[in-house]
C-alpha cells in the first residue's frame, strides 16, 4: 500500500483541516476489513492523522485519549482497495478557535497517516515526505 495522492482543506467558516487522501493497493490480495466483532456498526478500514506538536499545537485534540487524537468533524472513504487500484478518504479535524488559519496547511504534514482495520493498525506514512511543495 503506498499513498498516490494527499492534498489538504482549510474550510475556513467551519475552522476545520481537511484531508483528501488516495491509496493505491499495490499488492496481490484486496486491501479490505479483516476485524470481526459481535456488533454491526464498526469502522473497517479507517484512516487517521496523528498530529505531530506543531500541529497538535494549533488543533482541538480528544481528552479523554491517552493517545494524541485531533477532534474529528468527518470522515468517509472506500470499504476496501483491488489490487492495483486506488481507494479515496477523506479525515476533518477541528482547528483550535484562537488558532489564525494562515499557515495551518503548512503544519498539516507535521503528521502521520495511520490506516486502521477495527483496532489493529495496518501502516504508518509520516507525512513530512508527502508534503508537495
Amino acid at each position: 500500500m503506498e499513498i498516490s495522492k494527499i492534498e489538504t482543506t482549510i474550510i475556513k467558516a467551519e475552522k476545520i483541516l481537511r484531508y483528501d487522501i488516495k491509496l493505491k493497493n499495490t499488492g496481490t490480495i484486496p486491501i479490505k476489513s479483516e476485524f470481526d466483532y459481535p456488533g454491526h456498526n464498526y469502522y473497517g478500514l479507517e484512516t487517521v492523522v496523528r498530529p505531530n506538536k506543531k500541529l497538535a499545537s494549533k488543533m482541538e485534540l480528544e481528552k479523554e485519549s491517552k493517545f494524541i487524537k485531533m477532534t474529528p468533524m468527518g470522515y468517509g472513504g472506500t470499504g476496501s482497495i483491488e489490487p492495483g487500484k486506488e481507494g479515496s478518504f477523506h479525515v476533518e479535524y477541528r482547528i483550535k478557535d484562537d488558532t489564525p488559519l494562515k499557515g495551518i496547511e503548512d503544519l498539516a504534514f507535521d503528521s502521520t497517516l495511520i490506516i486502521i482495520d477495527g483496532v489493529n493498525i495496518l501502516k504508518e506514512f509520516p507525512l513530512e515526505e508527502k508534503k508537495e511543495n
